[in-house]
């Protein structure tokens, strides 16, 4: 609930804790995604007037520090609500961001965010999300949570889909984003989608 937690599991019976990301008053710590090659991570904290924080990992990874407590820059679609989950394909981040939609930004430079892209998918009324009573069909006053809930990215083609809890499912094709792989952006092709091609730790040899 106060923040994150990096381990190192190359021996899974014996997981060990490299750092921490704690401090800023953190609270409800949600979502935790890193860049393809480890040195940077985007978070989410579920809460109301909170933006997507992006963190330098390279003091914690190296042992500097048993903590971080600062980020480097952070990014929000509308300071009024809240952005949700979100998937880094380096640099970009797609963000499903609740009452405001799709989002895409750029992380070509970690400590200045650039919005490249949005569609609005809520069509909502501002602050009547979910949490309400049956009485009221489940809006409740001053509720963010309604809108883009979930977001994927399929590698092979650049397919992105929105899942939106008010309006439904939503896919996208953006002009000349036809695909991913990290190699192309100069990191491991790693995300979270599986690389079918080579076997896991292994990037030079393919799959028999």
């Amino acid at each position: 609930m106060g923040g994150y937690s990096v381990w190192d599991v190359t021996q899974p019976e014996k997981p060990e804790q490299l750092f921490t990301i704690t401090g800023l008053g953190l609270d409800v710590a949600h979502t935790f995604t890193p860049s393809p090659d480890g040195r940077y991570a985007v978070t989410e904290t579920e809460y109301q007037y909170t933006p997507l924080r992006i963190w330098d990992l390279q003091d914690g990874q190296s042992g500097k520090t048993e903590n971080i407590d600062r980020p480097i820059s952070a990014w929000a679609a509308d300071w009024r609500a809240l952005s949700h989950n979100h998937e880094i394909r380096w640099p970009f981040v797609f963000v499903s961001a609740y009452e405001d939609g799709l989002h895409i930004f750029s992380l070509e430079d970690p400590k200045n965010p650039k919005t490249l892209g949005r569609f609005y998918t809520c069509q909502c009324e501002h602050e009547k999300g979910f949490g309400g009573s049956p009485e009221n069909g489940w809006q409740g006053d001053g509720s963010v949570m309604q809108g883009a809930f979930g977001v994927d990215v399929r590698n092979y083609d650049g397919l992105v889909v929105i899942s939106d809890m008010r309006t439904g499912l939503w896919t996208f094709k953006f002009d000349g984003f036809n695909g991913w792989n990290g190699k192309d952006h100069g990191v491991p092709n790693i995300s979270s989608v599986q690389d079918w091609d080579r076997r896991p730790g292994q990037d030079s040899r393919p799959v028999p």
